[in-house]
């Protein structure tokens, strides 16, 4: 949004330097309100917010003093609130065309590109001075050009875990070729507090109106807090992924490869690369299904006798609905494999499905939502376990629940819980965990 903003900024300054004397308001003789609109005359963006923001609580609803705390606080870059502010100033006077103007630059820098570009056509549509016109045309312009979009976010997140290493709770277990044997450290459940922190970026660029190329970068590390048997099972993840997007009307095609390291204990556990591709359709502006696969290499540099290939494939389906909290659903359901490579081991192997769901209600507009999750996952694997004598079957479920709290530009509180109980045909396989958490996140 940065360097949006800079290259912008002769359009921005000329727009608002047009509307100020093209349109006539209002005013009245408010010592409050004319400092402000010194400020904003010496462009004083920041002090004209500073003055005039935390007297909202009293004055939002006075139009004149909402349209200035829009632009105040747009050119101070805080662009949602410019928006509720010049909302408030719609409201009681739709006719207002510097508002209207100003609201559609706002949409504009926050990359809300069509409701943007229906504002500034709605303006351009009245009786406006040529010189406002241009400047609009210029914006317009600019809306139509695809454009490069950049985000990246840095988190950090502290909680506690039922289960860090996804053991069985029994201390003891009934091996048929062995007999009763007590597992030791590390085969067990063991809890622990936890912090992680995480950050990542990505970028979508244009090639052509309807071709783009896409890719980001994700770095996280999850470490325990006890003692050396539970910090063993420290983790970090580094991800990567490149591909292109396809768009067209109502549908898009991505397809692309991804790489990611999974380490535990700081010793590299794991290693993944592969392809992927999706197919999405908007059946309407509410509803759309997407069509999905998958294929990975997975490589254990240390374990090489686990090397597998996992297929997935799967459709989805999402859907906003016009009731109380505005919730956003969705569901989706997949099958797959993963062959093992190594010979006569086909019990490292397994054909998973499953189907998740989830849901978000919207608890404040713009502010605060909740999050719902749950997931059912089967997984057959291919042969005996040597040590048991049976063929091994999972069922896990997962289930989640979250708040998300923006409470401020860019910033977001996130507390959550989730639950997983994995149940299986053998013994040694089968625990249930409960982490809760909260995380702190800064989107750029």
């Amino acid at each position: 949004m940065g360097d949006k903003q800079k290259k912008t900024g002769i359009m921005r300054t000329s727009l608002l330097s047009c509307l100020l004397f093209a349109f006539s308001v209002v005013v009245s003789a408010d010592t409050i309100t004319d400092r402000a609109k010194r400020f904003l005359e010496q462009k004083q963006a920041k002090e004209a917010y500073e003055l005039l923001q935390p007297l909202a609580p009293q004055r939002a609803g006075d139009p004149e003093f909402d349209y200035l705390l829009g632009i105040a606080a747009l050119d101070a870059g805080d662009p949602e609130t410019a928006v509720f502010a010049l909302e408030r100033v719609l409201a009681v006077q739709p006719n207002n065309m510097q508002a209207r103007a100003e609201i559609a630059r706002a949409y504009y820098v926050m990359g809300e590109r069509e409701s943007a570009k229906q504002e500034f056509e709605t303006v351009r549509r009245a009786d406006v001075p040529a010189d406002v016109r241009a400047t609009i045309e210029r914006f317009l312009g600019a809306l139509d050009r695809p454009q490069t979009r950049f985000a990246a976010f840095l988190e950090g997140t502290v909680g506690v875990d039922s289960n860090i290493n996804a053991a069985t709770g029994s201390g003891t277990l009934a091996i048929p070729a062995i007999g009763t044997v007590t597992l030791g450290p590390g085969l067990t459940r063991l809890s622990d507090n936890f912090l992680a922190f995480s950050g990542g970026a990505s970028v979508a660029h244009p090639l052509s109106t309807e071709w783009s190329f896409v890719g980001g970068v994700r770095a996280s590390a999850r470490l325990n807090q006890g003692d050396n048997v539970k910090t063993q099972f420290d983790t970090k993840t580094l991800d990567a992924d490149a591909g292109a997007r396809w768009a067209r009307d109502k549908n898009s095609v991505t397809v692309g490869v991804q790489a990611n390291s999974f380490y535990l204990d700081n010793n590299r556990f794991r290693d993944a690369a592969g392809i992927v591709g999706q197919w999405q359709h908007n059946l309407s502006d509410t509803r759309q299904v997407s069509v999905f696969g998958q294929w990975t290499d997975l490589r254990y540099p240390t374990q090489s006798i686990r090397d597998a290939d996992r297929t997935i494939a799967g459709v989805a389906y999402a859907q906003s609905l016009q009731l109380a909290y505005s919730p956003v659903v969705f569901v989706s359901g997949y099958f797959g494999s993963e062959k093992e490579k190594a010979p006569n081991v086909p019990f490292l192997g397994h054909d998973p499905y499953g189907l998740r769901a989830g849901v978000q209600l919207t608890l404040q507009p713009e502010r605060l939502f909740l999050n719902g999750y749950a997931g059912y996952e089967e997984r057959h694997y291919g042969g005996q376990e040597p040590l048991f004598g049976i063929a091994r079957k999972d069922r896990q479920t997962d289930l989640r629940v979250g708040l998300q709290w923006r409470f401020a530009p860019g910033w977001s509180l996130n507390p959550e819980i989730s639950y997983t109980d994995n149940r299986s045909s053998v013994n040694l396989f089968k625990y249930d965990r409960t982490v809760a958490s909260v995380s702190l996140r800064k989107d750029f």
